[in-house]
């Protein structure tokens, strides 16, 4: 399942390009326009939203991607509508950087349907304020996964909607082989409550991209790392839009 592209992205893709391609007005610029170079947005990074599009309803999309410095970048995304899920896909795109520092992407997945989404450019480790397809909200992050392991003890929250709103936490201990070893959790959905329920699941390796796998008691989760602490989990299944981030202890 994709989404359309809304009017308010393209209008906001339009007014940011209008801008860039317009001249300084003074002569302490004398490039056509005022962009910043895409040099200035390269390497890894991690990305996440929640957000309510008109057709589709609520949704859940995080994925990790590299800009090339150069307007290119490639990457993989999760998307949970609640009613369906689109599970690793791998997407292209480009971008552009305007005089402010805000960055404007455009990705396809090949179903001809693009995604827009906008942020600043990202200050070291800080997450910024990205704007999804005009529908939702969340972060980008730089992704440094140097040094993460499936091993250790997380501490996680999630939220969501499923027979009512989700809202969980609680941890677990992994061994080598990613199974847990101990964990707890707290989680209500409007329908039902678990409070310090015994928690069994696994969390895969690290795959390309900084994504993996996790099961998490009856859920399961796609995860992207954004550094050697931090993950984000995005629900994979079509019944239930679930999704948090983890901490390593």
């Amino acid at each position: 399942m994709k989404f359309k592209p809304s009017f308010c992205s393209i209008a906001v893709l339009a007014i940011a390009g209008l801008f860039s391609s317009c001249g300084g007005g003074n002569n302490n610029n004398s490039q056509s326009g005022n962009a910043i170079p895409a040099t200035k947005l390269n390497g890894s990074f991690v990305f996440s939203a929640n957000g309510t599009d008109p057709a589709d309803g609520s949704y859940f999309v995080a994925g990790s991607f590299t800009a090339d410095g150069k307007g290119g970048l490639t990457g993989i995304e999760d998307l949970n509508l609640g009613s369906g899920v689109d599970s690793n896909v791998s997407f292209t795109g480009t971008y552009q950087v305007d005089s402010a520092g805000s960055v404007s992407v455009t990705i396809s997945d090949g179903t001809g349907v693009p995604t827009f989404f906008t942020f600043p450019i990202p200050s070291g480790s800080v997450a910024a304020k990205l704007s999804y397809d005009g529908t939702g909200s969340g972060t980008v992050q730089a992704q440094n996964t140097s040094g993460f392991t499936n091993l250790g003890t997380f501490a996680f929250t999630l939220n969501g909607q499923g027979e009512g709103t989700v809202t969980g936490s609680g941890s677990f201990t992994t061994n080598a082989a990613g199974s847990f070893t101990a964990g707890a959790e707290n989680l209500s959905d409007g329908a039902f409550a678990r409070n310090n329920s015994a928690l069994n699941g696994t969390l895969s390796p690290m795959f390309s991209g900084g994504r993996g796998t996790a099961v998490i008691g009856a859920d399961v989760f796609s995860y992207y790392a954004i550094s050697q602490t931090q993950i984000v989990l995005a629900g994979l299944e079509d019944t239930t839009l679930i999704y948090g981030t983890a901490t390593k202890q």
